[in-house]
């Protein structure tokens, strides 16, 4: 039970790994980036930090992954969640802020 458990867990942590090194290539590229993908990416490794700190059973990724899903694409629904992601990206990218001269 152990091993499928870390099993689970490296895979979360590879999937979530290669969606942001796909994400920051498009962004330096200049290809059109998922925006709700990369919203649930985000929550996903939320997710991931919490189980790890809260010391949790990986096994609770198997259902996490797809509520990532549907909470990363809600949170596009508020400003303050659509700022977020935004700042993330900008982040990602490497970008600097737009205050500066």
């Amino acid at each position: 039970m152990a091993i499928l458990n870390a099993v689970i867990l490296v895979a979360a942590i590879a999937w979530s790994v290669g969606e942001l090194i796909a994400t920051r290539k498009k962004l330096q590229s200049g290809q059109a980036v998922k925006i709700p993908r990369f919203a649930a990416t985000l929550v996903f490794i939320l997710s991931i930090i919490l189980i790890l700190v809260l010391e949790l059973s990986a096994f609770h990724l198997l259902w996490l992954f797809p509520l990532s899903a549907i909470i990363g694409t809600t949170l596009l629904f508020f400003s303050a969640g659509q700022r977020l992601v935004m700042a993330c990206l900008g982040l990602l990218a490497g970008l600097k802020g737009h205050y500066e001269p």
